[in-house]
């Protein structure tokens, strides 16, 4: 039992200088739940909600604008949102499964962090190896032991464009002078990827093509045309990992799904990241 007197504990004020330790712990931990931030995950990657029932729940969370509802239903992938509190997670969570959309609430520092990716150019599968070529030719050799994860699919890419006109412009008086005319817009593109998550450096490594570019299988070349090439390529892909260590676009490729971005694409990697890591 805690004492002021000296002999408990060998100090004066013994008990006082606990209690006073044991309020600074406490507080630090009230703290540390008030500055962590958690995420809404998918139980499964087929569950779905629609936009009035999303704007319906998000009433309990003053974080999430009802305007970004339409965003966060289009782009979902595994992670509804993240970035909430500890209550307004609860919250959200709770009045979602009202909706009949169950959610897993994990803390943001639990999910996985993704490399970032290597750029090769070609592939082969030779046996149970597999070797990468950059744009200059250096090969690396990676066992098939050696990998963990198998993503890729179409990703719509925006691409940020500009560009500068002249024009000559003739005053009423003095000599012409030159208007230049800047502009900036947005356009869409789709790029073909795949990536390879590995144990060892460098751990992950992608190829990517689009409709100016191309990459290497099996010695062949395969550009976004090619869709009976491309076919083969992941179907011949699927046979090196079980279905739960690759990625849903990669399996659903004969009716391929487009994902509206890199942060939807990405995600999902993270969610099936989350799915693999063992919890006690």
């Amino acid at each position: 039992m805690l004492s002021n007197e000296r002999g408990v504990c060998g100090f004066p004020n013994c008990g006082e200088f606990v209690q006073d330790a044991f309020r600074t712990f406490e507080n630090f931990i009230r703290a540390t739940a008030i500055m962590s931030t958690y995420s809404l995950l998918q139980v499964t990657l087929d569950q779905r909600i629609d936009r009035d029932a999303l704007e319906e729940a998000s009433r309990v969370a003053s974080s999430v604008a009802r305007a970004d509802c339409a965003r966060m239903g289009r782009d979902l992938f595994g992670i509804l949102v993240s970035g909430l509190g500890f209550s307004e997670a609860s919250a959200f969570q709770a009045e979602l499964m009202r909706w009949n959309f169950p959610t897993d609430l994990v803390a943001d520092d639990a999910l996985p962090l993704l490399h970032e990716p290597f750029t090769v150019q070609a592939l082969e599968v030779i046996g149970e190896v597999l070797v990468f070529s950059d744009a200059m030719g250096r090969k690396q050799t990676r066992p098939l032991t050696d990998l963990v994860f198998m993503a890729g699919g179409f990703v719509q890419q925006i691409e940020f464009k500009r560009d500068s006109q002249l024009t000559l412009v003739n005053p009423v008086s003095g000599g012409p002078t030159v208007e230049i005319e800047r502009r900036r817009w947005e356009e869409n593109r789709t790029e073909f990827r795949l990536d390879f998550f590995f144990w060892a450096s460098p751990n992950r490594l992608r190829l990517s093509m689009s409709e100016s570019t191309t990459f290497f299988y099996q010695g062949h070349p395969l550009r976004l045309r090619h869709a009976a090439a491309i076919h083969a390529m992941v179907d011949d892909l699927l046979t090196l990992l079980p279905p739960e260590r690759i990625n849903v676009g990669l399996k659903s490729h004969h009716q391929p799904i487009l994902y509206p971005g890199k942060t939807s694409y990405e995600e999902e990697i993270r969610w099936h990241f989350y799915q693999l890591t063992p919890r006690a």
